[in-house]
Formats: structure tokens, C-alpha cells, sequence
């Protein structure tokens, strides 16, 4: 695991999830049933034919495994069943959500159609059922449609075109879809058109909720290939590419010692000497950190695995580089300041030591040179985005660790208004495509391991940042505190040597004072200065605020799952609302460091 596991751990398998969502009989006649089986094999076999050119024109990003394209389905009798079979002969394999337990599910089918829905479950490589709703109430299947829609790239929709006539319909699924921006090929129930893509893709800035009556489309026969590729395609922008292979490669040395941060800390008094490591944690160190949350979930199926091996490497990988890039980025910045501050002792000190002075010259150029390559390297590492990228990776995948165990991956949020999302995004998705449904029966059991998972995150969240805005506090009052004292020495010198001047005239100046009183004057203000820059660029104060914040709203949260009845809904929720918080943290950091990369002093 970690930086020692093989290279392909850390590729991506390509893979793309289908949805279904349609009519049942009598709705859908029996007439049209291999119309459209047909035609859900022709997209199948068209996506399939996509990816494995994706695969070899991108080798190098994803994993050795053939391409996995998968339906996810409720298989209810009708659309359902006729999409699986069709994904079955196309060679796809599926993927079942029941919106009951099976016992419970067959009596909504006759002995016959149900022995053929049982056969594609044995054939299904997860299955997973939910339990909050007893049999035939219409809420369980609008649950069950959005958990397809909440695991698929692409919803297949075999749809009249008519309005919906019950809860959690396919119009209303279809609905749903678009208004998401989430790629839906309409398959006529009745037979009498080709299929046809609604996206709100279509257009090169997303639209913001577009509605199925004002949604583009086109020709799902001519559409489908680009569709694919916007999808699953690596990204487009070489920065971005450039870095998502450096991340898979994994080619980076995180045990590289960082001083200015830590020693920082340490004389400020906001972390105990004691305390003082002047590197990051391992990826290993950073993957055991959430081993607690995810390995109850180790018994789910071939999903289980994944979840523990797959997905907490590469978190520990993103969390672990992001510790590292942040330390060495705070670290040039505490350096630069600190070289500053000695750049100008040593063009002062000529004044008290005129004999030395083409030595402190040397020195200064020297400082101002070190100081000079240190803002240049950082620039060329990209630190302080190698540091937010990979926080805001680590953090998705954090929270892709609780949500997926709900059936929920947010294949299609939408997050910059555009067709190409950056790496870190692409990233996710993928390895949340890779990951799957969670094989279980979301019953009071499972959902009360899902809850525990949920708060003890948490908690550790919330004792994270409690702690974070008490250091951040101490560290900026101390830096507060040793400007003010320096600009309170410099008009104390002033002060002073005004009034030996005025009482002892021109003797004040034959003892030599005034080299000294300048030399005080100038030095104590610019290590001031050297120290607000520290505060300004290090953000203490507003880090401590927004710290502050965050965990008040996270145990707002953990009051408020204590309080909630332990269904399936509420946790969806909840676990919704804790990806808000966590993620807009994020946002602030990248909001406040990259208006303020790394620069020379001035």
C-alpha cells in the first residue's frame, strides 16, 4: 500500500456505469420489447468500442484491466429487465439496487417474471437493498431512482414522452437527471424514433438546471463517442495532465525536510517543542489514519476490497503530498521573510563595524540571492498547487469513503460550469466509478455502522480543528505581539536618543550613538515588517477563524444525526451536508493562496 504499492494501484481502471430508469407493463408494450433491447445493445456495444480507445490512446493514466462498463439497475419488470439482458448479451456486467429486500420485492412480480428477475440477480456482481419502506410504497422506488442516478455516468431512459403518473416516475427520474446535467439517451417506449441524447453538455458552458423541454439534443448514434470521451477522457489541458501523471507515477519525495513552518511554530509557542517534526507523514501514516472508518465495510463484497485497498491508498497518497507540499510551502514562505530580516542586518551592521563592511555587503548579496532561488524554486515546484490540489483530492476521497457505502459516487456534480473538469475532479470520479455499488442490505444494522463511520469522522474533524484554531491563534498573537514590541523599541530609541541629544548636544553624537540608534531604528522595523508578512501570507488569523467555524458546524451536524431516526434518507443527507462543510474549506484555502503564491519580499 502507499508509496511502495505498484504503479497500477494508482491508475484508474477505465470504466464507465450506465443507469435505467423506464415503464413497466402495461405502459410498456410487449410489441416494442426487442426494438428496444436492440437498441440498448447498439449503445452498449458503441460505448464499449469508445473505450477501448480511450484505453490505448491513454495508457499511461489508466490501469492495465480492460475497460469495465456496467448498468446499474433496479430490474423492475419492463425497461429494467429489458436493459440488463441487453448488457448481459453486450458483455456489460450489472449492477442491482432493489428499492425492498428480494423476499419482499418478488411480490411485486408473478412467480414467472420473477424467476427471470432472480436469474439476472444471481448474474448481478453487487447487490444492494434498501429497507426503510414496506412493500409497494411509491417513495421506495423514487429512492431507488435516485440511488441509480447517484451511481451512473449516463442514464438510459425508456420513455412515451408522456408525463409521469406516480411518485418516483421515469419522467420525474428523467427530470431529475437533466436538471443535474447529467447525460440521458431517451429510448422511445413506443419504437417510433432512434434514440436521442439529452444533455445539457451539448453546450460548452454548462447551463445551470436546464429543464427536459429546454435541454439540447442530438442524434445518440452521433453523439454517444463524444459523449464517452467528455466523460472518461483524461483531461484536456496539458497542466493538468501533466500533473494527474505525476500523481499516478507517484514520483515525489515526501520525506524531504521542511524548517522555517515547524521552527515557526515552536518559538511562537503554539506547538509544544516537544511536538517539533520537521517532516510529513508517510502515505501509510496517512492511509491508517482512515482505516478505522472504512473496514467495517471490508465484508462488502469485491466493493469492500476496493474501498480498503484501492481507494485508502490513494487517499493516503493525496494526503499524504498535500501534508508534504503544504509544509514545504509554508516553510519557503517563513524562509523568505526570515532571509529578509537578515538581508537587512547585515546592510545595517556596516554601520556599527564600518572596517567589515564589504563583508556584510558579501553576506547581504548572498542572503538576497538564496533568497531569490528559494521563491524561484518554489515557483517552478508549483508548491502551493501540488499543496491544494492535492487537498482538495485527499478530501474527495475522504468523503467518497462514507457517501459510496450509501450508494451515492456524484459522478456528474457539476463544479466549474464546464465540459473539463480539472485533474483532481477527473481523479475522483474515476475512482469512484471504479468503486461502485456497495454490496448490502441497508438495514437498521447497516445504516446504525454507517452512522458510527459518519460521526467518528466527525469528531476526529472537529478535534482536528479545534485544535488547528487554538495553534493558529497562538502563533498569530505571538507574531502580533513581537511586531508591536519592535515598533514600540523603535520609538523608544527615537525617544531616547532625542533626548540625550538635546540635553548633551554634539557630545551624544562623539560617543558613537547615532550609528547605534540607526542601526535600531531601521533593523527593528523591518523584522516587524518581515513578521506582518509572515501573518499576512501564513493567513493565522483568518485560518483560526475559519477552524473555528468549521467544527462549530460540524457539531451542529453530529447534533443533529444524534437527534435524526436512523433511515437511509436522513443519513443521505447528512452525509450530503458534511461534504458541504469539508469542501468549503477547501474552496477558502484555494480562494486565499492562489491570490498569494509564493513571491520575493517587498
Amino acid at each position: 500500500m502507499g508509496e511502495t504499492a505498484a504503479h497500477a494501484d494508482f491508475r484508474p481502471r477505465l470504466a464507465l456505469r450506465f443507469g435505467i430508469t423506464g415503464h413497466r407493463p402495461p405502459r410498456l408494450s410487449a410489441d416494442h420489447h426487442e426494438t428496444i433491447r436492440d437498441h440498448c445493445k447498439d449503445v452498449f456495444r458503441k460505448a464499449e468500442e469508445t473505450l477501448a480507445e480511450l484505453h490505448r490512446e491513454h495508457a499511461k493514466v489508466f490501469a492495465p484491466e480492460a475497460p469495465n462498463a456496467k448498468l446499474v439497475t433496479s430490474l423492475a419488470e419492463g425497461a429494467d429487465v429489458l436493459a440488463a439482458q441487453a448488457a448481459l448479451e453486450a458483455g456489460l456486467g450489472i449492477s442491482v439496487c432493489l428499492p425492498f429486500p428480494p423476499e419482499t420485492y418478488a411480490e411485486d412480480f408473478g412467480k414467472e417474471e420473477w424467476s427471470d428477475t432472480q436469474a439476472l440477480i444471481d448474474r448481478a456482481d453487487s447487490l444492494m437493498a434498501l429497507t426503510d419502506h414496506h412493500g409497494a410504497d411509491t417513495a421506495a422506488y423514487e429512492m431507488a431512482g435516485k440511488m441509480v442516478l447517484g451511481q451512473c455516468d449516463i442514464l438510459l431512459a425508456v420513455w412515451d414522452g408522456e408525463a409521469s403518473r406516480g411518485r418516483g416516475g421515469t419522467t420525474e427520474v428523467i427530470a431529475e437527471a437533466v436538471a443535474l446535467n447529467q447525460p440521458v439517451i431517451h429510448i422511445d417506449a413506443t419504437g417510433k424514433s432512434p434514440p436521442e441524447l439529452l444533455w445539457g453538455g451539448l453546450h460548452e458552458a454548462i447551463p445551470e438546471r436546464p429543464s427536459i423541454d429546454g435541454v439540447e439534443r442530438a442524434p445518440a448514434s452521433e453523439a454517444l463517442p463524444e459523449l464517452i470521451r467528455a466523460l472518461c477522457e483524461p483531461p484536456v489541458r496539458p497542466e493538468d495532465l501533466k500533473s494527474l501523471e505525476k500523481f499516478v507515477a507517484g514520483d515525489m519525495n515526501l520525506r524531504r525536510y521542511s524548517f522555517g513552518w515547524p521552527i515557526l511554530l515552536a518559538l511562537t509557542g503554539a506547538k509544544p517543542l516537544a511536538s517539533l517534526r520537521l517532516t510529513s507523514g508517510s502515505a501509510e501514516e496517512s492511509a491508517d489514519y482512515m482505516r478505522s472508518h472504512v473496514a467495517p465495510f471490508s465484508t462488502c463484497g469485491a466493493f469492500g476490497t476496493r474501498l480498503n485497498e484501492k481507494v485508502l491508498s490513494r487517499f493516503g497518497r493525496a494526503d499524504a503530498q498535500a501534508n508534504q507540499f503544504s509544509l514545504r510551502f509554508r516553510s519557503s514562505m517563513v524562509t523568505n521573510f526570515t532571509m529578509a530580516g537578515l538581508a537587512v542586518l547585515f546592510a545595517l551592521s556596516g554601520l556599527l563595524a564600518p572596517e567589515l563592511k564589504k563583508l556584510f555587503i558579501i553576506g547581504e548579496l548572498m542572503v538576497i540571492t538564496a533568497i531569490i532561488l528559494n521563491t524561484r524554486g518554489a515557483q517552478r515546484l508549483k508548491l502551493h498547487q501540488f499543496w491544494l490540489d492535492r487537498r482538495h483530492l485527499a478530501e474527495r476521497l475522504r468523503l467518497l469513503s462514507l457517501s459510496s457505502v450509501l450508494g451515492r459516487l456524484s459522478l456528474r456534480d457539476v463544479e466549474d460550469g464546464t465540459r473539463h473538469p480539472g485533474w483532481v475532479s477527473w481523479y475522483a470520479r474515476a475512482t469512484a466509478r471504479e468503486l461502485g455499488l456497495v454490496t448490502a442490505v441497508l438495514d437498521k444494522s447497516f445504516l446504525k455502522i454507517v452512522r458510527n463511520a459518519i460521526v467518528s469522522m466527525i469528531d476526529e474533524q472537529v478535534e482536528y480543528h479545534i485544535a488547528n484554531a487554538g495553534v493558529m491563534h497562538r502563533a498569530n498573537h505571538r507574531l502580533h505581539q513581537a511586531g508591536d514590541f519592535l515598533f514600540y523599541g523603535t520609538i523608544i530609541a527615537c525617544i531616547a536618543y532625542l533626548t540625550v541629544s538635546l540635553g548633551m548636544g554634539h557630545m551624544a553624537d562623539n560617543w558613537g550613538i547615532a550609528p547605534l540608534v540607526t542601526f535600531v531604528t531601521a533593523l527593528f522595523p523591518a523584522i516587524a515588517g518581515a513578521l506582518y508578512g509572515i501573518r499576512t501570507q501564513g493567513d493565522f488569523a483568518g485560518t483560526s477563524e475559519r477552524s473555528t467555524v468549521i467544527a462549530y458546524r460540524l457539531e451542529q451536524l453530529r447534533a443533529a444525526i444524534a437527534s435524526d431516526p436512523l433511515t437511509y434518507e436522513r443519513l443521505v443527507e447528512r452525509s450530503h451536508r458534511l461534504g458541504e462543510i469539508m469542501l468549503a474549506e477547501v474552496q477558502q484555502w484555494r480562494l486565499h493562496y492562489e491570490t498569494r503564491p509564493l513571491s520575493l519580499p517587498g
